[in-house]
């Protein structure tokens, strides 16, 4: 069964009988290794299906429903149709266009072109070709009336053919027959997964996750790609474990309706300052500038500047009166939106989602989707989507794929979430949000615990590991060093410092959550609360305070949150006691378990072997003192002589 995207067509009003026969076909009949890609888009610029195999390469394919009655007259470059569509472009024509389109903008990719035999450093690297799909038409129909003419049937799937394969079943004939439609074919150009996704991200530049550098060419997985498109419209909720993907799943989303819909104004929310920062960048905002993305808070006080009301206010409960102040008769002054993308959701109040749902151009039509995650949602926030309008009953997508961790640091922080104390407060959406590890996909080191003496020795301890990291080739970049409080920041500052080490402090300053920026090859420094929804290769949690035990399932929700941003490694550092460092000492992996007083236990080891080889030492010296020969005693006369020498 291939991979289709969207995984489904069938509720959608827009498409052909035709269209869907064939989708149907490709979905169960060609090989699972097969991705299929049914083209939504309102403006006709791509092609109704593009298939990419391994051993096929790349096909384009046209699907026309018409019946050989309904054409007038036709030619190389026209159909005429008795229908509603008139005059129109040869299928044939059409689809050999697109394929040209999508194949010259491949060639522009080096890593796609062959690098050996004749054709180096000018042809692709896979076979590739265009055809048509005629569900109505039969061949015999289509040659009596003359039509092999205007297209070269070898290019043609007819009504017998689909026919043939829909009653047989046969996957073998159906690939026999797409790869029939190919000018040339060569068994030996096989695709492997790094062309694949090339092709992916060069062709849909949505699914792209970061700027190519020759080298580096990151794309969504297949399955992101899935959710990204096939979501529908109106009111849609993605709920899911954290690492799952869902900001990737709303950037595309955001990126491809901005392509989709050209004249759409669409905005994208999120809680955290650091993540809208983010968002910008990967969304490419000058790219797509029919899309808004903001940070809740600033988006809301420039909404209470536009209606003349008090602004640059961030406390919670002065938003929410302000909010409720709002008249419709100012409400309607307002310009409103064609789609709106939430992220972080869940840490959203009641009347600010409410009021987002209002901001709406239809708010009981008009595209929204909500992105929350269960476990994240550090503020306690209650209330029913229904509530707040949002209706999305039976529109829920649900992400338990985690594809950020390593299964041992999921092992590690779900121990640590998952403890009789706090378990047994947790509701239903807690229990289905947190991660699973074995959703994990990958094996890494287990998770490092360091006692050390106070916070600042602990902020010693990370500097050096940092030092380490740096001199095995890591960059700063992929470094985070999360603390509680503003207080502790300081601290940290002045050992990095010390230590050489490049940084940024995102919790600084508003100016610094607004100028992060991923790439910047700098240490980043941040609360827990502000890294939400970002991730690290190597994490480090530091500063846990005996205050946060009076706040025992809060705090301990947020530590998980900070324990999942490690993608690769993660090392928490601790000074003090309390129920929290006495869960974490014993849920850690019993390898890495107190690296920090195994340290000093071998230093005060070798001290004592040091004093016990100086004792062993002198003993054998003294030992040799006492086992010299001694000197035979002179005679009496010998003495006497000696005297007078």
């Amino acid at each position: 069964m291939a991979t289709m995207i969207p995984e489904n067509i069938s509720g959608l009003s827009s498409v052909t009988a035709g269209e869907k026969r064939v989708f149907k076909l490709f979905k169960e009949l060609l090989p699972d290794d097969y991705i299929v890609w049914y083209e939504l888009r309102v403006e006709k610029r791509h092609p109704d299906f593009i298939i990419v195999g391994p051993d096929l390469g790349l096909v384009v394919i046209e699907v026309k429903d018409w019946q050989v009655g309904s054409i007038v007259s036709a030619d190389k470059n026209n159909y005429d149709l008795k229908t509603d569509i008139g005059i129109t472009i040869n299928p044939q024509k059409q689809a050999r266009k697109y394929m040209w389109e999508i194949i010259n903008k491949l060639k522009k990719d080096s890593k796609l072109i062959g690098q050996s035999g004749k054709s180096k450093g000018q042809q692709l690297i896979f076979n590739y070709g265009h055809g048509v799909i005629f569900t109505r038409i039969a061949r015999k129909s289509f040659e009596k009336h003359g039509l092999t003419e205007t297209i070269d049937k070898e290019v043609v799937i007819f009504q017998d053919d689909i026919k043939n394969i829909e009653d047989n079943k046969d996957s073998n004939l159906l690939k026999e027959k797409i790869i029939s439609i190919l000018p040339f074919y060569f068994k030996d150009n096989v695709l492997k997964n790094e062309h694949i996704a090339r092709i992916r991200g060069n062709i849909f530049k949505e699914v792209k996750l970061e700027s190519d550098n020759d080298t580096v060419f990151k794309v969504m997985n297949l399955k992101q790609e899935q959710y990204a498109k096939g979501l529908g419209y109106g009111h849609r909720v993605i709920r899911g474990v954290a690492g799952s993907g869902k900001t990737i799943v709303l950037t595309c989303r955001a990126k491809y309706l901005s392509e989709v819909h050209l004249d759409w104004k669409i905005l994208m929310l999120c809680y955290n300052t650091s993540l809208a920062a983010y968002l910008r960048k990967i969304v490419d905002t000058k790219s797509h500038n029919n899309i808004e993305i903001k940070h809740f808070h600033n988006w809301i006080n420039e909404i209470f500047k536009k209606v003349d009301m008090e602004s640059g206010i961030y406390q919670d409960e002065k938003i929410t009166n302000n909010i409720f102040n709002i008249t419709d008769e100012k409400l309607n002054t307002l310009d409103k939106y064609d789609a709106i993308l939430i992220d972080e959701g869940q840490d959203l109040e009641e009347e600010w989602l409410r009021f987002i749902v209002k901001m709406l151009r239809n708010p009981e039509h008009s595209h929204l989707v909500l992105a929350s995650d269960g476990a994240q949602n550090l503020y306690s926030r209650k209330y029913t989507l229904k509530s707040v309008g949002i209706k999305a009953k039976g529109r829920t997508i649900i992400m338990r794929e985690n594809y950020r961790n390593t299964k041992e640091i999921l092992e590690f922080s779900h121990r640590f979430i998952t403890d009789d104390k706090i378990h047994k407060s947790f509701d239903k959406e807690d229990n289905d949000f947190f991660i699973d590890p074995k959703s994990s996909l990958r094996n890494g080191p287990d998770p490092r615990l360091i006692k050390c003496s106070d916070f600042h020795e602990e902020i010693n301890v990370i500097a050096n590991q940092i030092k380490e990291l740096k001199a095995l080739g890591v960059d700063y970049r992929d470094i985070c060093i999360l603390y509680f409080y503003g207080k502790q920041l300081g601290i940290i500052e002045s050992k990095m410092l010390s230590n050489n080490i490049y940084y940024f402090p995102i919790c600084k300053s508003a100016k610094n959550k607004k100028m992060f920026n991923y790439d910047q090859d700098r240490v980043k420094i941040s609360t827990i609360h502000s890294a939400k929804g970002l991730d690290f290769k190597y994490v480090f949690i530091c500063g846990i305070y005996k205050g946060l035990s009076k706040r025992y399932n809060e705090s301990k929700k947020l530590i998980y949150v900070g324990m999942t941003r490690a993608r690769e490694e993660l090392r928490i550092t601790y000074s003090i006691d309390s129920d929290i460092t006495r869960n974490i000492i014993e849920i850690a992996p019993k390898t890495n378990l107190e690296l920090k007083i195994l340290k000093k236990r071998l230093e005060k080891d070798n001290f004592k072997k040091s004093q016990e080889e100086a004792a062993i030492s002198k003993e054998v010296e003294v030992n040799k003192e006492i086992q010299k020969p001694k000197p035979k005693r002179k005679s009496i006369l010998g003495r006497i002589m000696s005297i007078f020498k």
